[in-house]
């Protein structure tokens, strides 16, 4: 009985908790219809006669017809293969990859984080080609995507996945083949499984990767040094984590540790590279024992300061860091295997190939979360000032580049690409830059709506006083890592860009005026961004958010979704949060900051608990025109009121320290409070505290 009260109560505070969906200013605005854009815009359309090929699509002919040759007699997989699956990922399950290991992207077009290929081959030079993406990637997949390509819209309805697709177009005994070095022990085991009990086989690569074989202008691996991090940097030295990784060893009765994540091996270390674009890592694996600590990597980027910092040739394994070549790892894995004196080994469950996983037998397994994941997610007081000093600096930039499009985008002088490398400018000038943490989303009018947009000289728009222009982006700092999103409108806005822009707005605000129980999952807090626009009927195909590296990668966990097993509920943890809309072939709507957890101020503690809240580290302004303050309750009101309050204070003096007088007052201007009292109805204000505690109720009543 209880329980059913409870569900119908948060069934209407999903609904109530971002106010009242009526307009008290101008009334509900009905959705835009999504525009299908005409073929010969920039999406290709494959039933026209001859077929639409945008200019932003490969040509990918004689890459399938070269690939199916060596799948009809590879080597690698001792005969011919009927499909092969073509994974987005290296050989660290990285999300952002090198230009080298961009595979999928070579033979299919299509870029972007997320995807896999699949190409069958019928034994005749013939056969299909899927590409499987989801949301954040469908508009840009029309654009980059020639007609050899189907489009497999994932977790659409009627959208099968890859088994059931390979279950279809393959006869008895087909033989799948994908290279192990290139999946997650979850994913091989998600295709191998479900084909064997179809009568069909899925065949690991021996010696080669089939892409690598025809790519013949594959670009080199990178031959950049290392470069050490110090104390005043890391706030811990890497003697003292690799003490803590053994104590967490020791818990587990694990005897090794084997880390493939690149920047888990990088964090550990306290060393930094530049193998991947935008983020500041090297390939290495790491093995920690209780006596040892083995890094594998190219020798040839170990310099004198180093071998310094890791003090090699020390006779001890306690004190140093031992360095073998890259390749070696697998069979030093073996070696581990084989050792009677090594009784467990852990293996990350989630970051781990199927390749390192396959030479480390079950009995001696231990597979769960890497412990340096958690430790990392979770930054020490050095750390912490580190990104708050380096989201400041960030923020001066990130300002000082509006403040410029106001003036320049009335002349007809701006576009995404110029736009985009202005502000990076911007960043270049403030101390301790080290270069962009992602390739920047510029985006303007219709371009906003490709959620994770690039934009190419194909694509370049101007950004206009008739456009909604969505700006997401961030730089890479030594003492921090920033990614921030503001929408701005040059112009005159639409009442429904407004209203949309409104509740994207309305539903951050939710979540930072939430307080929740330590140890909470992202999944649980998500409900409060994404409910002002629920009750609209609107919504976003994105997580809510991410955490953020220190000086390392712009995405770690814990994310807005409960991936991997960690909480957001940390103190100390660092996670966006970037709720937004999107109108195909309209506009794109994202408002991205950054927030700390930390410990709320509650009344009582009950049976001493700790509960938490979200403390905002981005401060950059939002836009006046593009809000409707009717809309908005009492409490968020109050908030941003406080926020805009707290940019003024922070910002402003770092502004008038570096002599941006202009900026300052740029600043100002845009920072002043607003009434509160727009608000016509007292008891929405006292209803919302209210609601969002019931919310908060529901999410612990769901688990």
């Amino acid at each position: 009985m209880h329980s059913a009260i409870i569900l119908l109560i948060c069934a209407g505070a999903v609904f109530l908790v971002s106010g009242d969906p009526v307009s008290e200013g101008d009334g509900v605005h009905p959705r835009s219809p999504r525009v299908k854009r005409a073929p010969g815009d920039s999406e290709r359309d494959c039933t026209a006669t001859p077929p639409y090929i945008p200019p932003t699509a490969k040509d990918t002919t004689d890459l399938l017809r070269r690939l199916r040759q060596g799948m009809q007699s590879s080597a690698y997989f001792a005969g011919s293969i009927q499909a092969y699956i073509i994974p987005a990922g290296d050989a660290h399950l990285s999300e952002y990859i090198s230009e080298r290991d961009q595979r999928r992207a070579f033979i299919s077009g299509l870029s972007g984080s997320s995807g896999t290929a699949v190409v069958t081959n019928d034994g005749s030079g013939g056969g299909k080609a899927a590409v499987w993406t989801d949301s954040r990637y469908f508009l840009q997949a029309e654009q980059q995507l020639d007609c050899n390509w189907i489009l497999m819209r994932q977790y659409e309805e009627g959208v099968p996945t890859i088994v059931e697709w390979l279950v279809s177009e393959l006869g008895p005994g087909g033989r799948v083949g994908i290279d192990p070095h290139l999946v997650s022990i979850s994913t091989w085991q998600g295709y191998a499984d479900p084909l064997e009990a179809d009568g069909k086989v899925l065949i690991e690569s021996s010696g080669g990767n089939l892409i690598d074989a025809i790519w013949d202008d594959r670009p080199p691996p990178s031959t950049a040094p290392l470069i050490t991090q110090g104390l005043n940097y890391t706030g811990k030295s890497w003697e003292d984590k690799i003490t803590d990784i053994r104590e967490k060893m020791s818990e587990q009765n694990a005897d090794a540790l084997v880390l493939t994540k690149l920047d888990e091996v990088a964090w550990l270390v306290n060393l930094r590279g530049s193998d991947v674009p935008f983020n500041p890592v090297f390939f290495a694996y790491a093995i920690v024992t209780a006596n040892t600590a083995v890094l594998y990597l190219d020798t040839n980027k170990v310099t004198d300061d180093v071998r310094s910092h890791l003090r090699l040739g020390c006779t001890t394994g306690v004190s140093c860091v031992q360095v073998e070549a890259y390749d070696t790892l697998l069979s030093a894995v073996e070696a581990l295997a084989a050792d009677s004196g090594i009784r467990k080994i852990w293996i990350s469950s989630a970051s781990t190939t199927y390749a390192v996983f396959s030479k480390v037998p079950e009995s001696k397994q231990i597979l769960d979360a890497s412990p340096v994941m958690k430790m990392k997610s979770k930054k020490n007081a050095v750390e912490q000032q580190g990104l708050k000093n380096a989201h400041i600096r960030d923020a001066v930039a990130k300002c000082e580049y509006l403040m410029w499009l106001e003036d320049a985008v009335p002349r007809g002088s701006v576009t995404e690409i110029s736009g985009a490398d202005y502000l990076q400018q911007l960043r270049s000038r403030q101390r301790d830059y080290m270069g962009l943490s992602f390739a920047a989303i510029s985006a303007s009018g219709p371009n906003g709506a490709v959620v994770h947009y690039r934009p190419s000289e194909e694509t370049n728009r101007p950004i206009t006083t008739s456009d909604v222009y969505l700006i997401d982006s961030g730089g890479q700092y030594k003492d921090g890592t920033t990614d921030v999103t503001r929408t701005v409108h040059f112009g005159q806005p639409t009442d429904y860009q407004r209203e949309t822009y409104t509740l994207v707005l309305m539903g951050a605000i939710n979540e930072f005026l939430q307080v929740f129980k330590q140890g909470t999952f992202g999944i649980r807090l998500d409900q409060a961004a994404r409910a002002p626009l629920f009750s609209y009927g609107l919504e976003y195909g994105h997580g809510t958010g991410h955490g953020l590296g220190s000086f390392l990668n712009v995405h770690e966990d814990p994310y807005f979704g409960g991936s991997a097993g960690v909480p957001v509920g940390e103190v100390g943890t660092f996670i966006t949060i970037e709720p937004g809309y999107y109108e195909d072939g309209q506009f794109g709507i994202r408002l991205e900051t950054l927030a700390m957890v930390k410990e709320a101020d509650t009344k009582y503690n009950f049976n001493g608990r700790t509960y938490l809240t979200f403390e905002p580290v981005t401060l950059v302004p939002f836009q006046e025109k593009m809000i409707k303050f009717d809309m908005m309750n009492e409490n968020q009101l109050t908030w941003l009121n406080d926020y805009h309050r707290k940019v003024r204070e922070t910002i402003g003096p770092e502004l008038q320290r570096q002599g941006k007088n202009d900026v300052y007052d740029w600043l100002m201007k845009n920072t002043q409070s607003f009434e509160t009292s727009r608000i016509s109805s007292g008891a929405k204000a006292a209803s919302s505290v209210f609601l969002l505690a019931i919310a908060a109720m529901c999410s612990v009543f769901s688990t």
